[in-house]
């Protein structure tokens, strides 16, 4: 009886220690099968040697099964776990490559249109001094034109003045020369009718 206990003991450290055990890689199924082999023939081999001694012995043996299967279960349920886990990791992966994926994409789209705002800007800022250069070259012709029409106007008022100042002098130059001859002939028919 103590041998059979020994013997569990052993094969079940060393079926824990390699199926129970946490791992981050997939379980082989290989060293799975060989585990169940190995804790199977633990508990089958010595039980059924003993179990043609005692009453107690198949009571044992009953429970050493049901350990067995708690153990399964255990197993099985930890395999579940364990693929469920794997495939989370690998969406989360997949999202993450997806996501990685849709930021290039995004950041590309960025650069081109900061280099088709650049371009415009460039084109914008060739456009705005080109325009400023007309406006500059238009408005110096407006000041020169209007210094022209200022020195017209000037001329043309100081002709006019010349030609008002000559036209009065002669009026008055000619009013004169009536007043003259008038006072004159005034002065003679006075003389003659005296």
């Amino acid at each position: 009886m103590t041998l059979l206990k020994e013997k569990s003991k052993r094969f079940y450290k060393i079926g824990r220690k390699y199926i129970l055990a946490v791992k981050q890689k997939p379980i082989n199924m290989r060293r799975t099968l060989l585990a169940l082999a190995m804790l199977f023939t633990a508990i089958a081999v010595p039980v059924s040697s003993q179990a043609q001694e005692t009453s107690s012995d198949s009571t044992k043996l009953e429970q050493l099964s049901r350990d067995q299967y708690n153990q399964l279960k255990r197993l099985v349920y930890l395999e579940a776990a364990h693929n469920a886990m794997s495939a989370d990791v690998q969406a989360l992966k997949n999202q993450s490559e997806e996501m990685s994926a849709t930021v290039k994409e995004t950041l590309e789209r960025l650069a081109q249109s900061e280099r088709a705002i650049n371009a415009t800007l460039e084109t914008f800022q060739e456009k705005f001094d080109e325009q400023n250069a007309t406006i500059e070259e238009v408005q110096g012709l407006l000041e020169s034109r209007m210094d022209q029409l200022m020195m017209y106007l000037l001329g043309g008022i100081a002709l006019v003045v010349v030609l008002v100042l000559v036209a009065v002098r002669k009026a008055a130059g000619d009013a004169a020369r009536k007043q003259e001859a008038s006072w004159n002939s005034f002065q003679e028919h006075l003389f003659k009718s005296k």
